[in-house]
């Protein structure tokens, strides 16, 4: 005789037509919105890898089969060039176009990453391993923020000089971020679109400038120590120069994922070497050129220590009137292209930390980046901007380790296959690496930091014997992680197997 089953204690839950009815609203809403965003080309995806179908269908739709040549636009702001080194102009101009021409080669390289359909942050899982890549994550994230407050403080010193002190800083901070929270909400289309023009305003200013303050600019204003002491400021200028170009190897590649397969490397190389190096000799020469008349003249002078970079800027454009103070404007909200690919590559860098941040709608990342280097950027004005850069300069050392590891894995380990990368995998920490060998190497590459580095505050034991200090590090910190990683990963493999 069959047993009669008893009804459940517990009773099954059954959606209410209510509640039915809620979930189906909610769908409806969903592809409302999906579709305006896909009629608006507001991005909605997040790090997810863009397959070869969607690079076609990207091109067919939307044309997007050309090479952007747009990233130096954000070189711009850095328009004092760092002379205050204490080198001669022409010693200045030396170090800028030789290690411009080198060191921009590496970000030029790294950008053809982006036909994997991974942004770098991603990509970076295939030699720092699943869990080591939490560092980049870390590291990116707290560099992007920090280098948004600073990029629009910058920007927010010329508005000041130009209201003379009635727009305060922290005010053109806000106007600053506020701009790139909405372009980088909107997406990578937007951005594209934009930054194809944003570019020619920052031109127009520095042209402009150059032309209506040459009078003031005197390439022997200053003159460059010698001997060790020379060697000493010849390094740390070399260092500083360095590291703006190779900063944008953590990100170039992240503009291209969408590029169809089919697009030439070279193409894209050249583009993006053209794109960073050529403003940034230019900027950087005038940079320096004015700060040259900031030594000479006296209202120049005054000028730089009351607004900062915005101060000379403004005297070399007073002769051209109210143009000039239109292109003061101009100067100012130049940190907006300047500043995009912080907040934007905040988002994505932030959903590198597991399945969890994934689910995580890239806008609410987007969002969350802003409000910190609002925050930051705002009091960092008012008080310690200065120990801020600092500690920016310091944390840098990270991108020299970070461009090391990525390399020698795909040179030494790879063996430049891409046959050789399972790209389906990005997101598997089954297959992926643990990362033993990058986070050896991480640790080491700081050791090399620690010890050649030379700060307004610290003087590391190696810096401190070429004179009066010589910031080594960068040169100790790729020696130490170049020499390593090798080492460290080989020994992951044949530990591990992958």
């Amino acid at each position: 005789m069959a047993t009669e089953k008893k009804p459940s204690a517990i009773p099954q839950y059954q959606p209410s037509d209510i509640e039915a009815g809620e979930t189906h609203n909610a769908d409806v809403k969903s592809s409302h919105w999906l579709a305006l965003a896909e009629k608006l080309s507001i991005e909605t995806g997040g790090i997810q890898r863009v397959t070869d179908e969607e690079c076609e269908h990207n091109a067919t739709l939307t044309q997007n089969d050309k090479v952007e040549c747009q990233y130096g636009c954000r070189d711009a702001e850095h328009w004092h060039g760092r002379a205050e080194h204490g080198l001669a102009f022409w010693d200045s101009f030396a170090i800028i176009i030789i290690i411009n021409l080198l060191s921009c080669l590496v970000p030029a390289f790294t950008a053809t990453f982006g036909l994997t359909g991974l942004r770098m942050t991603t990509f970076s899982r295939y030699s720092f391993g699943y869990w080591g890549n939490l560092l980049v994550v870390v590291f990116s994230m707290v560099s992007t923020t920090g280098w948004n407050a600073i990029n629009a403080i910058s920007g927010a010193s010329c508005l000041a000089a130009l209201s003379n002190g009635t727009l305060p800083a922290w005010g053109g901070v806000v106007i600053i971020t506020v701009s790139v929270w909405i372009l980088c909400v909107l997406g990578i289309s937007w951005i594209h679109r934009v930054d194809s023009y944003l570019w020619i305003p920052p031109l127009i200013v520095w042209c402009v400038a150059a032309g209506t303050g040459a009078k003031n600019l005197n390439g022997f204003a200053v003159e460059s120590p010698v001997g060790e002491s020379g060697a000493a400021k010849s390094l740390s200028f070399i260092a500083v120069v360095f590291s703006f170009a190779v900063s944008w190897t953590n990100c170039a590649s992240d503009y291209n994922v969408k590029m169809p397969r089919t697009t030439p490397k070279w193409k894209l190389f050249v583009a993006t070497y053209v794109g960073i190096c050529a403003p940034a000799i230019l900027v950087q020469t005038l940079g320096a050129a004015l700060y040259s008349g900031a030594q000479m003249d006296p209202s120049w002078k005054n000028a730089y220590e009351v607004y900062g970079v915005g101060g000379p800027l403004k005297m070399a454009l007073q002769p051209a009137g109210g143009f000039g103070k239109f292109l003061m404007v101009l100067a100012g909200l130049s940190s907006i292209p300047n500043n995009i690919p912080n907040n934007y590559s905040f988002a994505l860098h932030a959903q590198n930390f597991g399945p969890w941040a994934m689910r995580v709608p890239r806008i609410a990342f987007v969002t969350l980046g802003f409000i910190v280097a609002i925050i930051v950027g705002c009091l960092a004005s008012l008080s310690f901007e200065s120990s801020l850069q600092t500690f920016l300069s310091i944390i840098g050392y990270w991108t020299i380790i970070h461009i090391v590891i990525v390399l020698e894995e795909h040179f030494i380990f790879r063996k430049c296959r891409w046959s050789m990368y399972d790209l389906s995998a990005w997101s598997d920490a089954t297959v992926l690496p643990f990362g033993w060998g990058a986070i050896s190497a991480f640790c080491f590459g700081f050791l090399g930091a620690a010890l050649g580095m030379s700060v307004s505050w610290y003087t590391a034991p190696i810096a401190g014997l070429v004179g009066t200090g010589a910031n080594i590090g960068f040169e100790l910190t790729l020696g130490f992680s170049g020499l390593i990683f090798p080492l460290a990963r080989w020994l992951e493999i044949r530990i591990t197997g992958k």
